[in-house]
């Protein structure tokens, strides 16, 4: 009984280990999941603009932003903040658009703004961040490539998770099965 104890405490303290070794410790910095910021600095304000989707494909689109002052690094407050966008094709006429959207402030990180968006087309879109402060406008530009994605990578990893399904469980059984006499 003491033997199978132990080795129950062998299995957990494994799947422990790779549990520990595959964690991903990416660091969220933004309201919505959003992991990766482009920066620029616009006047008297710091503004990182991404997206979750790290990689937007058409459809439904989370943009965070983050603003603070470039020399206090305090949040911005008081100002009301918009997004729009546009893509444009070769002769510089706008396929695609959306119209200016405000942005909400994330009450719980005053410096992170929020603003879901739908995008319907393909391709290379120009977004437009719009700060008004006491009656000053500042604007930011930022490009953000819209394609579809291939289902190819979830269907690989869905392949390999069953994969590594069935080694670990017939690993796990041939560990238990008992040493029968002959």
């Amino acid at each position: 009984m003491l033997a199978n104890l132990s080795k129950l405490n062998i299995i957990y303290l494994v799947i422990f280990a790779i549990l520990l070794i595959f964690w991903n410790y990416d660091h969220v910095e933004a309201h919505g999941g959003v992991t990766v910021f482009k920066k620029q600095v616009i006047g008297p304000y710091e503004i990182q603009f991404g997206t979750s989707p790290r990689s937007p494909s058409p459809g439904p689109i989370h943009v965070a932003l983050r603003i603070v002052s470039v020399e206090s690094g305090l949040p911005l407050n008081e100002s009301t903040v918009q997004l729009s966008g546009s893509i444009l094709n070769l002769e510089g006429d706008s396929i695609s658009s959306f119209e200016p959207i405000f942005a909400d402030q994330f009450m719980d990180a005053p410096e992170f703004w929020d603003v879901d968006i739908m995008v319907a087309e393909e391709g290379n879109w120009s977004f437009k961040v719009i700060i008004e402060n006491s009656g000053k406008l500042h604007e930011a530009y930022y490009g953000v490539k819209v394609q579809e994605s291939s289902p190819l990578v979830g269907i690989f990893s869905v392949i390999g998770l069953i994969i590594f399904l069935i080694v670990l469980a017939l690993a796990v059984r041939t560990y238990f099965k008992p040493n029968r006499p002959r």
